[in-house]
């Protein structure tokens, strides 16, 4: 009997454990904060450079400040009064980010370098795109440059591509193996900032790769080549919403183009991408 007992306690927390683990975020509906003038949010956000970072024990980025921008567009407008909690749980695995938006319900936002694709709008709602991403082929310096896409298995023979599983830098990559690499190798890790590391450290990789990744290793002077057949700009980011969310509704009235052509966003983008990243998504609404 006593042993019964025993194990009865050791099981008891073992669920509780599972439990958290699988845990759900939720936050309250837009229907219902337009009834009570008050909304709990959730903001889920995973590691990127520019976007959603931490910095000194503060989460910061462009989209931290769009939601912020959001926030006061609720109060001017519906006489909302939000109030937002940051998880931070799964800030250095993308892979476990989005899962863990998918399982939420309601006022759940996920903050990173999200990519809007059809096949992700079947599992997510998402905001009207808040910017254009430049997809970047980056290696070591060390490598020779690529011009022509169609010789990259000479160019790069011998190297492997390092991707994170489930992004859409992953579709590029396979597209690469598909159509002009059959052999290539690929490698797997949990965050960009990691595919980062293994092409600052050695010459035996290359990846695809968001523009901002290579905005901010050029500036920290690292050591790394960017190729210029691999470049992309088809690419939107969003913010991303579990399905059952009503709050994509007052986002399409917020985020519009009329915002993003803003002063106020305009600033938030040099701010945290820098100007030169201005410049790069200038030219490519001149294109």
């Amino acid at each position: 009997m006593k042993k019964l007992l025993f194990n009865s306690f050791l099981v008891i927390p073992m669920l509780f454990v599972g439990f958290l683990s699988n845990a759900q975020y939720s936050g309250d509906t837009f229907a219902k904060a337009k009834q009570t003038k008050t909304a709990n949010l959730t903001y889920v956000y995973s590691e990127s450079p520019g976007f959603a970072a931490e910095i000194n024990g503060e989460v910061q980025g462009v989209c931290v400040d769009v939601m912020s921008d959001f926030e006061f567009y609720l109060l001017d407008n519906y006489g909302i009064t939000v109030n937002s909690k940051m998880e931070k749980a799964h800030a250095n695995n993308f892979t476990a980010y989005l899962n863990a938006v998918k399982k939420s319900s309601n006022g759940v936002f996920g903050l990173s370098n999200t990519t809007i694709t059809q096949k992700r709008k079947a599992e997510y709602n998402f905001s009207p795109p808040y910017i254009t991403n430049i997809g970047m082929m980056l290696s070591n310096e060390a490598l020779p440059t690529l011009n022509d896409m169609s010789k990259i298995a000479d160019v790069f023979a011998g190297k492997k591509a390092v991707t994170v599983k489930g992004s859409t830098n992953e579709d590029q990559i396979l597209k690469i193996k598909k159509n002009y690499f059959p052999n290539l190798t690929i490698e797997y890790v949990n965050s960009f900032d990691e595919v980062l590391a293994k092409i600052v450290n050695s010459s035996d990789y290359f990846t695809n790769i968001d523009f901002t990744y290579y905005l901010d290793a050029t500036k920290s002077k690292k050591p790394i080549k960017r190729h210029p057949a691999g470049d992309q700009t088809a690419e939107e980011f969003g913010i991303v919403m579990p399905k059952n969310s009503d709050w994509d509704k007052p986002f399409q009235e917020f985020l519009t183009e009329a915002y993003r052509t803003s002063p106020s966003y305009r600033k938030i983008i040099a701010e945290h991408l820098g100007r030169n990243a201005l410049q790069l998504l200038d030219a490519v609404v001149q294109e």
